[in-house]
């Protein structure tokens, strides 16, 4: 009777197409080691304030492309591959595990794709967390969506960022200007506060209405309008 054929684990896999890179097999896993620490502080969170699992998918699919390809920055940084977060991230994507399908869910998209309008940032509310692999964590501010697709329009108009969406969660990645990280945008549906009728920004965000691009005044309902100068 044939005996089966031994299969190769998934650290050897991880190895073999390291070493096609002529990368080392403890230099790729110092790399490997780094995105896990990520990715097993992100799961602790998620059970901690959410209850339940992250799933390796789930996960992928929150950082999205620009994410996910940040973090293989930092991990090939940390493991003195210097900045080459690409090559990282196809030495890990050839060898990640196939999508965890669920009777009770849509299939996750991957991978983001470019933003074509802003308006496309649909949510009412975002959790917005500017990410930089060489500085400490950001805990993010909430935004409201009007702020969020103002923020892009501006930044895409001026040609000195880029926007991409991951369908699948809704999540906006955008860059602006010579910033070296990158703005995270994730929607935050319980944080949705009283929009303005004129612009649709929360009143907080007309304090400095300058800088946000608010109206200078919030108006709390339509009925108000008449009664604000237009300036």
């Amino acid at each position: 009777m044939d005996q089966p054929i031994d299969q190769p684990t998934r650290e050897q896999l991880l190895h073999a197409e390291a070493a096609k890179y002529g990368i080392t097999a403890d230099v790729i896993d110092r790399a490997v080691s780094v995105i896990a620490a990520v990715q097993r502080r992100d799961r602790a969170d998620f059970r901690r304030n959410f209850g339940g699992e992250l799933t390796p998918d789930r996960w992928l699919a929150a950082y999205g492309v620009s994410g996910f390809r940040d973090l293989c920055t930092l991990a090939a940084q940390q493991a003195g591959l210097g900045d080459d977060g690409d090559l990282t991230m196809r030495i890990v994507s050839a060898i990640a595990p196939p999508p965890e399908q669920h009777a009770d869910d849509r299939p996750v998209q991957f991978w983001a794709r470019p933003l074509t309008a802003p308006e496309e940032a649909a949510f009412p509310a975002y959790r917005v967390i500017y990410e930089d692999p060489q500085a400490d964590a950001s805990p993010g501010f909430d935004w409201s969506g009007a702020l969020l697709r103002r923020a892009l329009c501006e930044a895409i108009e001026r040609a000195q960022g880029a926007a991409c969406l991951e369908e699948a969660t809704g999540v906006v990645v955008f860059t602006d200007g010579n910033l070296r990280g990158g703005y995270v945008a994730r929607p935050a549906p319980g944080h949705v506060q009283p929009a303005c009728a004129r612009c649709g920004q929360w009143e907080r965000e007309h304090t400095l209405h300058e800088r946000f691009g608010s109206c200078p005044q919030f108006v709390a309902s339509p009925a108000r309008l008449d009664a604000v100068p237009v300036p």
